[in-house]
């Protein structure tokens, strides 16, 4: 059996090579013809589709990543192609990254975090692990999930609100929700002209789900006047062709890199690789162990810093966002086909990034409540 994986895929070669013949490829320029003989695929968001597939003999697509826009699932499903995805492997990469994004933007902008407002909009895997860390460090959490909500069995969605009552009160926006453009629950451009009027004045949206649920035009044009004070965006309509002007604009603007921890990216192998298993009737044969983090423990003494200040420091020490975004505007002004090019490259480049539960963290003149927070934010606090 050939298995086609692509390299940006950690321990692939290791996972699928017991099962078959492995070639690597670079999912980024994958062609028709590596496919012809192959009976596997494994990559992590390459367009799956008929342009790619047809004339191939693949049974079986893997795509080691949360979302499934870039998967054309009613042609897999003609054609009679088992596919999956890996919904929750990256789930607490992608929460730490917006902790930190949250932190840093209230260091920089000289705010409190703690008592503030935050709108959640989608409260699935991840919406609900940014939930525990907001209400952990003191934010007040407003939670919109219409589908949730509908479910009269799930008694904590009841409590649940409106897309217009939570945009009204929240200091700070934050949606996580899948694309999708029909039915009752259509999130493409849920955030629009219309929606973003909704907002509380001075508001800060961060985006870390699906860049076409905002509308890119009417949140430029939200920022340019001021209705919304900041945005930070890590995912965009139209990727890898992002827009630059939203780039400028935002506080920090990053490549899609929020799921892009080492943790995030082994967890998505290893749930296409138990597919896999599963869809050969095999059972699997290899549990990986991961290698010690670079930084496996931190002393940091609390004296004369507020509880901000230490969580900042923490995070700022593992996230790597703004060095993230420092590279990402290296990018945003150049020609249309090299942003492209090096929006793609910053991705399958991304430096090693382990999440915070990989790091002890031990607090000297660190009070209970500290602590508590520290370890709200996924630490092992010692």
């Amino acid at each position: 059996m050939k298995i086609v994986c692509d390299t940006n895929m950690p321990l692939g070669r290791t996972l699928f090579g017991t099962l078959g013949a492995v070639t690597l490829v670079d999912g980024s320029r994958l062609t028709t013809e590596q496919l012809k003989d192959a009976d596997v695929l494994m990559v992590r968001d390459t367009r799956i589709d008929a342009a790619l597939l047809e004339g191939s003999s693949v049974r079986f697509v893997g795509t080691a990543v949360t979302g499934t826009d870039h998967v054309d699932v009613a042609w897999l499903g003609r054609q009679g192609i088992r596919w999956v995805n890996a919904p929750r492997a990256n789930g607490e990469s992608v929460a730490d990254y917006c902790i930190a994004a949250l932190l840093e933007y209230a260091h920089t902008r000289h705010c409190i975090l703690e008592g503030a407002t935050v709108a959640l909009i989608g409260v699935g895997w991840i919406g609900s692990m940014v939930r525990a860390r907001c209400e952990g460090i003191g934010m007040r959490v407003l939670c919109c999930d219409p589908p949730r909500q509908r479910n009269a069995y799930d008694l904590d969605a009841q409590g649940f609100q409106t897309l217009e009552q939570v945009l009204a009160e929240a200091d700070y926006i934050i949606p996580f929700v899948p694309l999708t453009k029909t039915g009752d629950y259509a999130t493409l451009h849920m955030l629009n002209a219309t929606t973003l009027a909704q907002a509380k004045y001075g508001a800060v949206l961060i985006n870390m789900s699906r860049g076409a649920v905002c509308d890119t035009a009417a949140l430029c044009n939200a920022l340019r006047e001021g209705a919304l004070a900041d945005a930070i965006i890590d995912v965009w309509e139209n990727e890898p062709d992002f827009s630059p002007e939203l780039a400028d604009l935002a506080f920090l603007a990053t490549p899609h890199l929020a799921g892009h921890s080492y943790e995030g990216k082994v967890n998505g192998t290893i749930a296409v690789y138990h597919a896999l298993c599963t869809f050969l009737g095999r059972s699997p044969s290899i549990e990986p162990i991961l290698p010690p983090p670079i930084h496996p423990r931190i002393d940091l003494d609390a004296h004369g810093k507020t509880d901000e200040e230490v969580l900042w420091l923490l995070t700022q020490k593992l996230s790597m966002i703004v060095a993230d975004h420092l590279n990402f505007m290296d990018v945003i002004h150049l020609p249309q086909a090299q942003r492209m090019r090096r929006f793609a490259t910053q991705r399958r480049t991304y430096p090693y990034r382990r999440q915070y539960c990989a790091t002890q963290i031990h607090l000297l003149h660190g009070s209970d409540a500290l602590k508590a927070k520290v370890a709200a934010l996924g630490f092992k606090v010692s």
